[in-house]
């Protein structure tokens, strides 16, 4: 019996998968620990705010410029493979809104909004927790907050996809 083919996920699905735990919880562990094995011999090292807000702004850039240069190609890969249903630019409101449907812009809207996604859920997680942070504390700091860019870069990438009406290589 030949099996039927599987229908293609919804934007919304694809992108809340993709997102949350892909570009999300899996970015948040690996910068996390990335942020460890960096700082493993720093015994005793303390993170005041100007760390942190060092810190996190540097990754903030990298994240969302490396993100994006790794998730277009996926993305448009599921997009042909037909993963998800790709829904009609022009319905994409909101957010996805401010994403320009070509590359370079594209990307310096990503990375922009990884930055400041970072940048917001650190000085707010700075102004509920005990400074300055110890290694393990900023480890685990680093990683909730790489995990919301993750997902925000993720998001804003997808759209960038769906955007520019590109799904081939």
């Amino acid at each position: 019996m030949a099996k039927s083919p599987k229908a293609p996920l919804s934007f919304t699905s694809y992108a809340l998968n993709k997102c949350l735990i892909g570009y999300g919880v899996v970015n948040g562990i690996i910068n996390a620990a990335i942020f460890a094995g960096l700082h493993a011999a720093a015994e005793g090292a303390t993170f005041d705010m100007a760390a942190v807000v060092s810190d996190l702004s540097f990754t903030g850039l990298l994240l969302g410029m490396l993100l994006f240069a790794c998730v277009v190609p996926l993305t448009r890969m599921d997009l042909r493979k037909h993963v998800f249903a790709g829904p009609n630019a022009a319905n994409l409101g909101g957010a996805a809104s401010l994403v320009p449907a070509s590359y370079a812009p594209a990307l310096l809207v990503t990375t922009v909004a990884a930055t400041v996604t970072l940048m917001g859920v650190g000085a707010f997680a700075c102004v509920l927790l005990p400074l300055p942070l110890t290694v393990t504390a900023m480890m685990l700091l680093k990683g909730v907050v790489c995990a919301c860019a993750g997902g925000v870069a993720g998001y804003f990438t997808i759209c960038y996809v769906v955007r520019s009406g590109k799904s081939e290589a």
